[in-house]
């Protein structure tokens, strides 16, 4: 009970009961007398039964005038000594039921046994503390008391007690971050409460029961005081809160447009927690020259505000660069104003200065393409005007019989065209401005887009059935979808008429077709035995060499795929492949270490540092060498990937795995960019020392008669050799892990090394 209640009450109870007990005594006590000699003789007497009263008898005298020595007084003394043998005391007489009737003494007594066997070794500091006020309330609180930061800014929790400790005393202020809650676990039931007093007021947690146990929350936004009152007790915190300011972002390098048109922009981020999200944010510029004949923006399309997110920019304060593909937006050739806006976890905003920018185009060669793609942005800025686009779509497909007797579908797709925008009639075009889009693609080339579709699909079917661990089946079906998938876009690549930038040298090592289908063999001969891993970096190097044909046709192709990274390349587009290559182990490695919860970073950091190191040598030497990166493309991706090595090494110096994976994963883009960069002028400078390597009729994208042969100087292609080293690995480990009598330690081994395949 001493727990529960405050020590005023304590002591109130304690001052009652006193008086209560000395006014019950006082009552007994003053009436209280001490039996004589008289009385002792006569109970004696009576419980003997002695007559006349022998032993009072004993102790009488004779009168002045008589005589002891009397025969008559002797003669009465010995009578009354012969009586008096028989005085005897019986049993005690109770005298309490006139006070307690009822025995409640005897329950008293026996709760209070009960109550010292349950409490054990407190028995006695139970039963003093009865006798002290206060003494429970400095001693130690069941409750378990703490301050939780919000999510975003990535700080531990503040504990304030902890269940057992002693109520604090003269605390310093605690500091906190904005936006943070205090959380009170309080085990056992009895009265409490949890308030903070603040310049405005005092707020008063609501605690949340099951059992004996209860929890409450209390967000704090300003500075105060924190009070916990539990039974008798009481704890007090003061609490200071850090402001949370709004983040800041400029641009380091303003939105402009590299050589294989996409937008690139560098930024500076500074917030006290980092940002949680990023987006370029685009209008029309109202001040831009227009066409003669084109129309007039529309009140609504200047007000629209065109947002893309920004991936990979969210993180702590530091500089971030973005290249971004908007070749497809309907604002593509247009000048915009474009700025950078950034929020943090408490949603607070910081924006750059608004900077003008002319959106990257791609270049359409086919007139009908170009076409579609003109009424597109017409629609798109000047949707009033859609009457203009309905004639335009309209006067393409005027005699159909001559224009297009050999593609009768793309009369019949251009005819839908208009049909779409004549349907509308006046409203939202959103959804034929997306549809265009494709269209236009279709009609330029056809073909291939088809082809190349048909070919991303089939790689991503393949990779989400090894990731998954399909049946032998399945992965059976898909590989041989891949395969018909994949000579149908070189057929199609040969067939485009593309120029090339470069041409294989003919005594150049030759990669035949049957190459690529020993590599499809090989990744299904991997599955089936087992090896999921080895099988996924089988089909990430066919991928790899497919995407280095893509690369040679300029970089204007739409498809999404890994791009060419030149990897198999000399020269610093080969130091890139490199870095490649070893930042993808270490993020496979990144990723295995995640999955132990005991894991440590430091190794994989140390790692991390060296590789960055390395990537630095390189940009060192493409400064010092302005002919390897005339434009800088290469510089900028470089520099993006080293920025995401930083973040990766001191997430992973924090044991965050989870984050140095993204990181890593955006560091490998951007050496993938910068080796597309540096594989293009390359390639562009071998154009220009030696003018006769160009392609002619009838060959393959890489120099080769169409459907003989491909050509893959410099690239390594895992042969039969390794596949057959790689199954014959795992069957000895297999063999291994079933024989009998091996300990668990080295089985334990023998699985981790399986797990690796």
């Amino acid at each position: 009970m001493w727990r529960v209640i405050p020590a005023w009450l304590h002591w109130g109870l304690l001052t009652l009961g006193g008086a209560g007990f000395a006014a019950l005594s006082f009552r007994d006590l003053r009436r209280l007398r001490l039996p004589t000699r008289r009385d002792a003789q006569a109970r004696l007497e009576e419980d003997g039964k002695v007559d006349h009263a022998a032993l009072q008898a004993l102790d009488d005298k004779p009168s002045a005038k008589g005589d002891p020595a009397s025969p008559f007084w002797q003669a009465h003394l010995a009578e009354s000594a012969e009586r008096a043998r028989k005085a005897k005391l019986k049993s005690v007489r109770a005298t309490a039921e006139t006070r307690d009737p009822w025995g409640l003494r005897f329950t008293s007594l026996g709760v209070l046994v009960i109550a010292i066997i349950a409490s054990g070794d407190n028995a006695g500091k139970r039963l003093a503390s009865g006798l002290q006020p206060g003494a429970a309330a400095g001693g130690a609180l069941v409750a378990d008391v703490w301050i939780e930061p919000p999510s975003y800014a990535g700080k531990a929790p503040i504990y304030l007690l902890r269940a057992g400790q002693e109520a604090p005393n003269d605390i310093a202020q605690i500091n906190a971050p904005e936006g943070s809650t205090v959380v009170a676990q309080i085990n056992g039931r009895g009265r409490n409460a949890l308030t903070y007093q603040t310049a405005e007021g005092t707020a008063r947690a609501d605690f949340d029961r099951n059992g004996a146990a209860a929890k409450g929350t209390l967000p704090i936004s300003e500075s105060g005081l924190l009070k916990l009152v539990l039974g008798g007790r009481t704890a007090s915190w003061p609490i200071g809160i850090i402001a949370d300011n709004a983040p800041d972002v400029a641009f380091i390098t303003p939105p402009m447009r590299t050589d294989d048109a996409r937008m690139h922009f560098a930024i500076a981020i500074d917030d006290d927690y980092g940002v949680a999200s990023a987006e370029l944010v685009m209008q029309l510029d109202p001040n831009q020259e227009r066409p003669i004949d084109a129309p007039e923006f529309t009140p609504a399309a200047l007000d629209e505000r065109r947002r893309i997110p920004l991936d990979g920019v969210a993180g702590a304060s530091g500089e971030r660069t973005a290249t971004l593909d908007l070749q497809s937006d309907p604002w593509a050739g247009l000048k915009v104003l474009a700025k950078v806006v950034v929020a943090d976890g408490a949603g607070q905003t910081g924006e750059t200065e608004t900077a003008t920018a002319t959106l990257p185009e791609r270049m359409f060669y086919n007139p009908v393409a170009k076409a579609v793609i003109e009424q597109r942005q017409s629609l798109a800025v000047a949707s009033e005007d859609w009457p203009r686009a309905a004639r335009s779509f309209d006067a393409v497909t005027l005699a159909p019989d001559i224009f297009y007797a050999e593609k009768p579908k793309n009369y019949l797709m251009l005819r839908a065209a208009f049909w779409r925008v004549m349907r509308q009639n006046g409203d939202s075009f959103d959804d034929a401005v997306e549809k265009f889009w494709p269209l236009a693609l279709q009609l330029e080339d056809e073909a291939l887009e088809l082809a190349r579709q048909r070919l991303e699909a089939a790689q991503e079917a393949l990779r989400q059935a090894l990731e998954r661990g399909a049946s032998d089946e399945e992965i059976n079906r898909l590989v041989e979808e891949l395969r018909q998938a994949m000579n149908d876009y070189l057929n199609a690549l040969a067939q485009s008429g593309q120029p090339m930038e470069g041409e294989t040298p003919r005594n150049a090592e030759q990669l035949e077709r049957s190459d690529l289908d020993e590599m499809l063999d090989a990744i299904r001969d991997l599955s089936e035995q087992g090896a999921a891993n080895a099988a996924r970096q089988m089909l990430s190097d066919l991928e790899n060499l497919l995407n280095n044909l893509r690369l040679s046709q300029g970089g204007q192709g739409s498809g999404s795929g890994q791009g060419g990274q030149g990897e198999g390349q000399g020269g610093a587009s080969g130091q890139a492949g490199e870095l490649i290559g070893r930042q993808r182990e270490l993020a496979d490695e990144t990723f295995e270490r995640g999955r132990d919860p005991e894991a440590t970073g430091d190794d994989l950091a140390s790692r991390e540092g060296g590789l960055g190191g390395d990537l630095e040598e390189l940009m060192d030497a493409l400064g010092a060498d302005p002919s390897l990166d005339p434009n800088g493309d290469a510089a900028r991706a470089l520099g993006s990937a080293r920025s995401a090595m930083r973040e990766a090494e001191g997430a992973l110096e924090a044991e965050q795995f989870g984050m140095a994976g993204d990181a890593m994963e955006r560091a490998i883009e951007g050496l993938r960019e910068g080796a597309e960069a540096l594989a293009r002028e390359q390639m562009r400078q071998a154009q220009g020392e030696g003018g006769q390597n160009q392609r002619g009729p009838g060959v393959d994208p890489l120099g080769r008669p169409a459907g003989d042969a491909l050509s893959g100087q410099g690239v390594e292609v895992p042969g039969e050799g390794e596949a057959g080293r790689t199954r014959a690995v795992i069957e000895e480990l297999r063999k291994r892990l079933g024989e009998p009598g091996r300990e668990e330690e080295e089985k334990s081994y023998l699985e981790r090394l399986l797990e690796r395949f």
